[in-house]
């Protein structure tokens, strides 16, 4: 028997609640690095907030995934990961409802009342997921932009989650187990210390992860 989407809302309401539980916590958190100062100092942007910090490793322009601690006076950032396509899309729309499970009648009442080319562009993308591998999409919180791709594979369902809080998530549900996989280590010991809300076996990995569809942020590529 397939797995129910109901299983996946249960997963999505309990990675929700995961972004606002012990928030004071070190986890994955989104920086934009602004402009290279010197060799090694870097003007970097967390939030509302700019800082200058210091990093040893050439940093480009953009949006990244980081660990960021304070030792001192001073910012140490570290495990940089650039931002996924899909969350740099996300960021730009405006959702009305939470947990919405994205149809495709709601893709295309979208795209003929598209706002802007990105809210064009990533249903764009949602749509060819869809239609093409089969790769369905929920809204998981409008606000604070995390959303989930996930896919039925016989008797699994594979997904990939991105939150601003938690970073990026990939797993697999399959005979009452959940596999969890993330690269920072933070994220997977609050999962693993806040299990027992989840009614599944749960089993976490430090790993890298990836979207189950990589979006594209240009008709042309979506057109090749």
């Amino acid at each position: 028997m397939p797995l129910k989407i109901s299983e996946v809302g249960k997963l999505l309401k309990t990675f929700n609640k995961f972004q606002t539980i012990e928030f004071n916590t070190s986890f994955p958190v989104k920086i934009e690095v602004k402009e290279k100062l010197t060799d090694i100092k870097y003007l970097i942007q967390m939030g509302k907030k700019e800082v200058i910090t210091k990093s040893f490793v050439p940093l480009k322009k953009g949006k990244y995934f980081a660990m960021v601690k304070e030792i001192g006076n001073t910012l140490k950032i570290s495990n940089l990961k650039p931002f996924p396509k899909i969350a740099l899309l996300l960021d730009k729309i405006k959702f009305k409802e939470e947990n919405n499970f994205i149809t495709k009648e709601h893709i295309l009442n979208h795209l003929s009342n598209a706002a802007n080319k990105e809210e064009f562009l990533f249903f764009t993308n949602i749509l060819i997921a869809l239609q093409q591998k089969k790769i369905y999409h929920l809204i998981i919180n409008e606000k604070k932009k995390a959303l989930l791709q996930y896919k039925y594979s016989k008797n699994r369902l594979k997904f990939y989650a991105v939150f601003n809080n938690l970073g990026e998530i990939e797993g697999e549900i399959y005979n009452n187990n959940l596999d969890i996989y993330s690269p920072y280590k933070n994220t997977l010991e609050l999962i693993e210390k806040h299990s027992n809300l989840i009614d599944l076996n749960v089993n976490t990995f430090l790993k890298e992860t990836k979207p189950l569809y990589e979006f594209q942020n240009s008709l042309l590529n979506l057109k090749a």
